[in-house]
């Protein structure tokens, strides 16, 4: 009877990630113009990246298909990881698409909550794929179709919530569009997100290099871009991006620190480095 119920939820929780997947991606499509129009009409401030950094929507979406469908294969209903990491998966993936549908009527605080959800259920995840590649190697789907998706949607919604918090400030008046206010509390913000990025990427050197690289690549994009549309309008949001460029890309590029094997342990544990 408990075998058989873990699989019923296993198809369950397959169902539900391939449906929040679609509604993610089909949903935010729908509602990019209107998302953009609303962008446009506030005051431009200083944390904003330039358009072609949202573009990478376009590869979060075909990341979490794969994904997608990659947990949904009969073969893998009863995998360990993806049983662990499913639900924080769903829970992003869905409120990804509760953000698309709240930005255009302006619900703004619910935006925001929805963005720091999706967080927390990428980070739950990320967290939980890491605890797990400590014990085994990750296969190729496992580094390719789970890491790799993880990994770039996470590092996008770690720096749109630096960003993100920044904007919601200025809309309830806590400081204004375009002033040095702006500019300080958007510094602090990034050089926080940044401390968070660098974290993430030293925790997730215990597990593949898909993770930790794509991540990396990902909060750089992010803030490449701050830098490229900030530049001529901000030295002090424009630096605090570039620093937080040069102190994530430090991070990525730091070696591998391995961990010697207990006694106790089975002399058959594959080293860290074995995961790369």
């Amino acid at each position: 009877m408990r075998d058989r119920g873990k699989e019923v939820g296993d198809r369950v929780r397959q169902v539900a990630t391939v449906a929040a997947a679609v509604f993610q991606a089909a949903v935010t499509t729908w509602a990019g113009s209107q998302i953009q129009a609303v962008a446009d009409a506030d005051p431009r401030t200083l944390v904003q990246p330039a358009l072609y950094a949202f573009a990478i929507w376009g590869l979060i979406f075909a990341l979490s298909l794969g994904y997608a469908v990659y947990q949904a294969l009969p073969a893998n209903r009863d995998h360990p990881l993806l049983r662990r990491i499913g639900w924080p998966m769903v829970a992003a993936f869905v409120a990804t698409g509760l953000w698309s549908v709240v930005v255009p009527v302006r619900g703004f605080v619910l935006a925001q909550v929805f963005l720091l959800a999706i967080w927390v259920g990428l980070a739950v995840a990320f967290d939980r794929m890491v605890g797990l590649a400590r014990e085994h190697g990750p296969s190729a789907g496992e580094r390719w179709l789970v890491a790799l998706p993880i990994a770039v949607f996470l590092g996008w919604a770690t720096a749109a919530n630096a960003v993100s918090l920044t904007v919601e400030a200025g809309r309830f008046g806590l400081v204004t569009a375009g002033t040095t206010g702006e500019a300080i509390l958007g510094s602090i913000l990034l050089l926080v997100g940044t401390g968070v990025a660098v974290a993430i990427i030293r925790r997730g050197k215990a597990g593949p290099p898909q993770f930790y690289l794509a991540y990396a690549a990902t909060v750089l994009w992010a803030l490449t871009a701050i830098v490229v549309y900030q530049y001529e309008a901000s030295l002090l949001t424009t630096g605090a991006a570039a620093a937080g460029c040069l102190l994530v890309a430090a991070a990525a590029v730091a070696p591998v620190r391995t961990m010697a094997v207990p006694p106790h342990e089975s002399r058959d544990a594959l080293p860290l480095d074995a995961l790369a």
